[in-house]
């Protein structure tokens, strides 16, 4: 299960207008929600709560959970619309997703002391319910001052779906020769 979560309000009243008064006077980003077999949802999320999660990382393709109400769903962002000039969040769309379905995600790699990494995140593939958040590198992990993706420690069922040969971490500790 993720832990990334967001509370959504459910019914917000559709059409321009009315997204615009939900971003500007209640602190709220339209969203929709769908899936297979079902109608889309029209629903909100708090603004401060997405800005959060968004911050400085690719979210498009993440995990996510949302609190329907007490009802927690696991979801797939799908896509986030930004206003082209000030950069705020517009809208955003999130894919139903269940316990045992096949997804491709991008997943948050996590430097552990005196490790750096090349890139900040991995495409993985497996089921919604096996992928993790994120995946820690430690510096024992490292072969030779460095980790390539294939020697990811993943759980059982996911699968790498990046290039398995690009150095994703180096040691960040310098070795002074003699």
């Amino acid at each position: 299960m993720s832990e990334l979560l967001l509370k959504a309000v459910l019914g917000r009243v559709e059409g321009s207008r009315s997204s615009s008064r939900l971003r500007n006077d209640e602190g709220l980003v339209p969203a929709s929600l769908y899936g297979k077999g079902m109608e889309p949802i029209s629903l909100a999320v708090d603004a401060r709560e997405l800005n959060a999660l968004v911050g400085h990382r690719k979210v498009v393709g993440s995990i996510v959970e949302i609190d329907l109400g007490g009802e927690t769903k696991s979801t797939l962002v799908k896509e986030i619309q930004r206003h082209p000039v000030r950069r705020n969040l517009l809208h955003i769309d999130f894919q139903l997703l269940s316990a045992d379905q096949q997804v491709t995600v991008t997943v948050a790699l996590v430097a552990g002391e005196g490790v750096n990494l090349n890139v900040g995140q991995v495409e993985l593939s497996g089921s919604t319910s096996s992928i993790p958040v994120n995946i820690e590198i430690t510096a024992d992990q490292l072969v030779d001052g460095q980790l390539v993706a294939s020697g990811l420690i993943l759980p059982k069922g996911v699968k790498l779906a990046s290039d398995p040969d690009a150095v994703v971490a180096v040691t960040s500790e310098v070795v002074a020769s003699e």
